[in-house]
């Protein structure tokens, strides 16, 4: 039998010298449930056997249209007729005012996502956890900079990234000390890094493996947030919107990269490098990236997590230290045989849902794919 794909959406089977085919087609069965963290709260809210009315969204790789699903009472949503293929899946539920005076406990929503390859029959469960207050949080990673083909100027583009960092808390947090950093993830089988091998880091409930860092300035009590407020940390902190009118003007940003021979706004503190590199624009572009927050730390006395492509060594940031981890993956069309997706980036304690900086439609490839 012969699968082929000739636009994003048509997947058929063809009878071996007939030249007939049909469109082949499924199911995906979504439960929602509580984390076993929230127990209490589910019993108070009689969701015992499920959350019901939970807003169910499904995207399949390589199209544009969201299916959304309601549960029903006992917390089931199916999605029927749908074509195989790999589907990014988010579950949510916000409470009613009523529900939330019920429970007298701040909570707004709950909510958990999936990336699944969807084939025969599936079923899956969503687990979803209470959003609390509770800590700071990566609350925007900027890489909205225009395409290279309108800005011929790696610098000029790469110096209007930036981050932003908001507190979810009910009390002043100061960053003096505190650091951001990212780390690779190796989403697809590779020959020489097979799924099987890089299982072992990606699913570490230890930590994340880091090697380039940055270390917010301060001694203790110099750059405090109050509750609800950003800061801002800019590659280069100036007005870029010369450069092009899409790009942002972070003249105000609170805190400065810098690019080494770049630009420097002498205003605004800057980052001091505390990684085993020196810090580039990169680290903030593109899929396949885990970004966090954390407490201070020492990157040479960790232990090394794994060792990646050209012998780099990445350093285990222990699960204590950590305050945030996003993990982004573009995953792009899934017509890729030989190497597949990997699926899981990181534990889930970390980061239940892996965004991406990309809808997963992009870049869609319309040429005929043959599968034997």
């Amino acid at each position: 039998m012969v699968l082929w794909a000739c636009s994003p959406g048509d997947i058929s089977t063809v009878q071996p010298g007939t030249g007939e085919g049909r469109i082949i087609r499924t199911t995906l069965t979504v439960h929602a449930s509580v984390d076993s963290a929230d127990t209490a709260l589910a019993e108070a809210l009689g969701w015992q056997e499920g959350v019901p009315d939970v807003e169910v969204q499904i995207l399949r790789n390589g199209t544009r249209e969201w299916l959304t699903a309601r549960t029903d009472s006992a917390g089931t949503a199916v999605f029927d007729n749908i074509l195989p293929g790999l589907y990014r899946v988010f579950g949510g539920r916000t409470l009613a005012e009523a529900e939330a005076a019920s429970i007298d406990q701040p909570i707004r929503a709950f909510g958990d996502g999936r990336t699944l390859e969807v084939f025969l029959e599936t079923d899956l469960e969503l687990v979803l956890l209470a959003d609390r207050p509770g800590s700071l949080i990566l609350s925007e990673i900027g890489i909205g900079v225009p395409p290279p083909w309108e800005v011929n100027n790696f610098a000029a583009r790469s110096g209007g990234l930036f981050f932003e960092v908001y507190n979810n808390t009910d009390t002043t947090i100061f960053l003096d000390g505190k650091m951001f950093g990212t780390s690779w993830v190796l989403g697809r089988e590779l020959d020489w890094m097979p799924c099987t091998t890089s299982f072992a880091w990606r699913s570490d409930p230890a930590g994340v493996g880091a090697r380039a860092v940055l270390q917010f300035p301060g001694s203790g009590t110099e750059h405090p947030i109050p509750p609800g407020e950003v800061r801002t940390v800019a590659t280069v902190a100036i007005d870029h919107t010369p450069v092009h009118p899409t790009m942002l003007d972070l003249s105000g940003a609170d805190f400065e990269i810098g690019i080494a021979g770049g630009a420097n706004n002498p205003a605004v503190p800057d980052m001091r490098n505390a990684g085993l590199e020196p810090w580039r624009p990169q680290n903030l572009y593109g899929s396949g990236r885990l970004y966090f927050l954390s407490e201070a730390f020492d990157i040479s006395t960790l232990p090394v997590q794994y060792r990646g492509a050209l012998g780099l060594d990445f350093r285990l940031v222990p699960r204590e230290k950590l305050i945030e981890v996003v993990a982004i993956q573009n995953i792009g069309p899934d017509d890729d045989v030989q190497y597949p997706f990997c699926g899981l980036m990181i534990h889930r304690d970390f980061d239940r849902y892996e965004g991406g900086f990309f809808d997963i439609s992009t870049d869609v490839d319309q040429n005929v794919k043959v599968i034997q």
